[in-house]
Order: C-alpha cells, then sequence, then structure tokens
C-alpha cells in the first residue's frame, strides 16, 4: 500500500522535488521529462520528413515553389507548437 501512496503522490506537483518527496517519486518525475524532452525531439524528425519531401515536390514542380513554400511554413509552425508544449511540460516537471 505504500508503493500505491508513494505513485500517487508522484503526480502530485507540491510533494515533487528533491527534498521532500520519496526517490520513487522524484525517479517518475525525471522520467516522464525524458518522455517529454523524447516527444519534442521526435518533433525534429516529422518536420525534417516534412521539408525533404517540400523540396522534392519543388524539384518536380519548380512553378509551384510559392504555394509548396507557404503550406510548408504553415505546417511547420503548427507542429513547432507541439514541441514547445513538451518543452514547457518538462521544465515543468523538472522545476516545479
Amino acid at each position: 500500500m505504500d508503493t500505491l501512496n508513494t505513485v500517487v503522490n508522484a503526480f502530485d506537483a507540491d510533494k515533487v522535488n528533491k527534498t521532500s518527496s520519496s526517490p520513487l517519486a522524484y525517479g517518475l518525475t525525471m522520467i516522464g521529462a525524458g518522455l517529454a524532452i523524447l516527444g519534442s525531439g521526435l518533433v525534429s524528425v516529422g518536420q525534417g520528413i516534412a521539408v525533404a519531401k517540400a523540396v522534392d515536390a519543388i524539384g518536380r514542380n519548380p512553378e509551384a515553389l510559392s504555394k509548396i513554400r507557404s503550406v510548408l511554413l504553415v505546417g511547420l509552425a503548427i507542429v513547432e507548437t507541439g514541441s514547445i508544449y513538451c518543452f514547457i511540460v518538462a521544465l515543468l516537471l523538472i522545476f516545479v
């Protein structure tokens, strides 16, 4: 039962820090932060794939450069917000 209480306390932001919580709760918090950073890094892979496909499309049809560029930039901006959210979650897990 003590382990269950520790896991439940890991989700309580007031109790998760280096001094007042158990090592398990702190460890679970750091694992969560690592997973959030992993999600942020995987967004970069998706952006690289999108840029590669856009370059291929421009190579096949150079006349559509302006349309492809505008759609690509909007798409990259939307995808980048996911990376920023993952980064913010990781910072909150580590420092709050």
